[in-house]
């Protein structure tokens, strides 16, 4: 007679683990620190994408919409530091075109290593850049001047500190998008607010306007000053951090100063002044520092894996010599545990 199939629902329950049972927990349920970093990503999958869209939003209609726009309030107060509008609105294509990708890679991250870079690489502070820009362009658009300048300064400083905190967070070959959408949106950004926006809103709000050929070269010390010590302190954190991405947005920047020339009539093409020559040349050193500051990096790379071998190596000659000298010295407690042996035999005789 074959058995009957088992009645008790334990019998066909699945295997439960080891540690849930050790732990107390049911298998399904999540610890809280696991809980608590599955709702940080989602309160930024959510907060970054809206902010990402009101920033692009407001970049688009305060240039192409609103008169005079971004581009033509620039015109009309040209400085020293005023940069090439097609190269600078190129750009800012890139940048946008990053930050798409970044929220493309922020909805559908998956991996720990991802969602570590996401949460405390960049954070909300990422959201609050892009709020903090579109403030800035609607001031700009406003003419109100100095608020904007404090804008971006306060906006700069935001996106410096994501910058430092991603250098923990180094980029990977494992995981190309993260390298590309997160560590180069946020280092485009960092170049673009830190070496040329805040100078040029700056240089406005401080009336550095060249309203005349008189007042041509007025400012050209001050303006060459700024352009220095912002390259400058770039290509030491370049040097220093081994920066990839960083150094090409550098250029590029400098590049936008450079090409640029300052119209005292905005609708006449030919009223362009020539830069002084104290901002020329500094540009072009600019431009052969910071391809310096990366062979440097690739040096003090070099050095410390050199040093870290040399540390292992001693490391290594110290572990050998302490198990030699542990061998002498068994080898020396069982001589005189024999010897020991043999007195005690010829006491006995």
């Amino acid at each position: 007679m074959s058995a009957s199939p088992s009645s008790n629902p334990a019998d066909h329950a699945p295997p439960i683990s080891s540690d849930h049972v050790e732990s107390g927990q049911p298998e399904e349920y999540i610890s809280m620190t696991q809980f608590r970093k599955s709702m940080q990503l989602v309160r930024l999958q959510i907060a970054i994408p809206i902010s990402v869209l009101v920033s692009l939003g407001t970049a688009m209609v305060c240039t192409l919409a609103i008169h005079p726009g971004v581009k033509e309030i620039s015109d009309q107060h040209p400085t020293l530091l005023t940069p090439n509008d097609t190269m600078t609105g190129a750009y800012w294509f890139v940048v946008y075109f990053l930050q798409i990708g970044f929220c493309l890679v922020l909805i559908c991250a998956r991996s720990d290593a991802t969602k570590a870079t996401l949460i405390h690489g960049v954070g909300m502070r990422y959201a609050i850049a892009n709020w903090l820009i579109a403030l800035a362009v609607a001031l700009w658009t406003l003419q109100l001047f100095r608020s904007c300048a404090l804008v971006v300064i306060v906006n700069t400083l935001n996106v410096i500190s994501i910058h430092i905190t991603l250098t923990k967070y180094p980029p990977s070959l494992k995981h190309p998008f993260d390298a590309i959408f997160i560590h180069g949106g946020v280092a485009l950004l960092t170049a673009m607010l830190f070496e040329l926006t805040w100078l040029h809103v700056g240089s406005v709000a401080m009336g550095w306007v060249i309203e005349s050929k008189k007042h041509w070269a007025h400012y050209r010390w001050e303006s060459t000053i700024a352009i220095a010590v912002v390259n400058v302190i770039t290509a030491i954190w370049e040097a220093a951090t081994n920066q990839h991405i960083l150094p090409l947005a550098s250029e590029y920047v400098a590049l936008c100063l450079l090409l640029s020339s300052p119209r005292i009539n905005p609708s006449m093409p030919d009223s362009g002044l020539p830069k002084p020559a104290s901002e020329v040349i500094t540009l072009i050193c600019c431009l052969v520092l910071h391809p310096l500051a990366v062979v440097a990096s690739y040096g003090i790379r070099r050095q410390r894996n050199q040093e870290g071998r040399i540390r292992l190596e001693e490391e290594v000659e110290e572990a050998e010599a302490r198990a030699q000298q542990a061998q002498e010295r068994a080898a020396a407690a069982r001589r005189r545990a024999q010897q020991a042996g043999v007195d005690t035999d010829n006491g006995h005789h």
